[in-house]
């Protein structure tokens, strides 16, 4: 039995997108980076996190984000050697979002890049949010749970039903 280029194309790129989706499941428990940014500080406008909970942490009390500023100098040239400047811990509120704002009172320094790294478990919260004041300072962060990369791997598949109907 003999396929046309068309059904090959749809039923191998059905396949890689199981995989991909189901690669992604299983590390969906992971800590993820979910924001990386550069920041400027500003004694001003100050650098605000905000991180918004899911409703179902399955231990409320010992979930948190983690946010480090680097310098971002040392970052840009190398990320394993980069100075520590701030290190802090956001504590989960289920449900809710928690906004902390980070000062000249934490080291940071007026007029000052820094590379500003937040992690969370992805499956405790939803998405960041850093504020620095800047224009258009206001970046926001998805999960990385795997809904986004299943969407994009269903129109890629679709893309290449397209263009193997075209080739045959």
């Amino acid at each position: 039995m003999q396929f046309s280029n068309y059904t090959q194309a749809v039923v191998g790129l059905a396949l890689l997108t199981i995989g991909i989706v189901g690669f992604a499941a299983i590390g969906g428990a992971a800590t993820t980076e979910m924001a990386n940014e550069s920041v400027s500080f500003s004694n001003d406008s100050n650098v605000t996190v905000d991180v918004a909970w899911n409703d179902s942490i399955s231990d409320p009390a010992n979930a948190s984000a983690s946010v480090t500023f680097y310098n971002a100098t040392e970052y840009d040239d190398d990320p394993s050697t980069a100075t520590v400047v701030l290190s802090d811990s956001i504590a989960a509120d289920e449900g809710n979002t928690t906004s902390t704002e980070y000062t000249e009172a934490d080291g940071l320094e007026d007029g000052t890049d820094y590379r500003l790294i937040v992690e969370a478990d992805d499956t405790e919260a939803d998405d960041v949010t850093v504020t620095d004041g800047s224009i258009g300072g206001i970046f926001t962060f998805s999960d990385g749970s795997p809904g986004f990369g299943a969407g994009v791997a269903i129109a890629a598949i679709g893309a290449a039903a397209m263009l193997a109907r075209r080739g045959s």
